[in-house]
């Protein structure tokens, strides 16, 4: 069992333990594995993810990379610019591995991109909550993300976008008041695609970028967009 299919199966068992409600995460993460299993080239993982992981609730997914970089003696490194939040992140780490060298920086994700003292080969971008009765804001925010830290990879490296529907999709979408629901309706996807990573999937698949699509453009629920750079 390689690195990636052994870091799924230890993040899958914890997913089960705290009785996540995110259950999508498992499937999304199946597809990441299959993915990096045939096409990463890299012996250690250099790692940077956006929008911090800090409970189960929202599918801790930071863990899954946390765990590849330590598999590999590499580095996993995240980004959030909520301050309240660091002591979470650091303490939702430790209980679930002590040994897990992670590192936590308080900012705005765009600077750090820009600003980051080391390169990474591998980038889960996944900040900027969606609102997909107001995509924009989200899906340029991604784009600026991009922007920031694409040049900067080497050949091969892969950048995940999370949270991203495809036409075709329908979502039972919340509208949230004071931490309660307070309305409840159907949205059809009608666009080519929705989501953190509609401006980056459309560059990648233009045919003008160095960057390739290798996840699919599945209908029916929400996927994560991976690229990959090829020159």
């Amino acid at each position: 069992m390689n690195i990636f299919r052994k870091s799924l199966q230890e993040y899958s068992i914890h997913h089960s333990e705290s009785h996540s409600t995110a259950h999508d995460r498992i499937s999304q993460l199946t597809e990441v594995t299959e993915i990096l299993e045939d096409n990463f080239q890299f012996s250690k993982i250099l790692c940077v993810e956006t929008g911090a992981s800090k409970s189960w609730v929202d599918g801790m997914v930071g863990y899954y990379f946390a765990l590849l970089s330590y598999k590999t003696q590499g580095i996993f490194h995240s980004v959030d610019n909520n301050k309240n939040i660091e002591e979470e992140v650091f303490k939702a780490y430790n209980q679930l591995n002590p040994q897990l060298d992670i590192n936590h920086t308080t900012n705005d994700s765009v600077d750090f991109l820009k600003n980051l003292q080391f390169i990474p080969n591998l980038v889960h971008l996944d900040s900027w909550n969606v609102n997909l009765k107001d995509p924009l804001p989200c899906a340029l925010h991604g784009w600026r993300e991009f922007e920031a830290i694409e040049s900067k990879m080497p050949i091969g490296s892969v950048i995940i976008i999370d949270d991203n529907w495809f036409k075709g999709t329908w979502v039972e979408w919340n509208t949230w008041q004071n931490g309660q629901i307070i309305y409840t309706e159907k949205l059809n996807i009608n666009y080519p695609v929705l989501g953190k990573g509609a401006h980056i999937y459309q560059y990648a698949i233009s045919g003008e970028s160095n960057w390739e699509v290798l996840s699919k453009p599945l209908v029916g629920r929400n996927i994560k967009i991976i690229i990959q750079k090829i020159s």
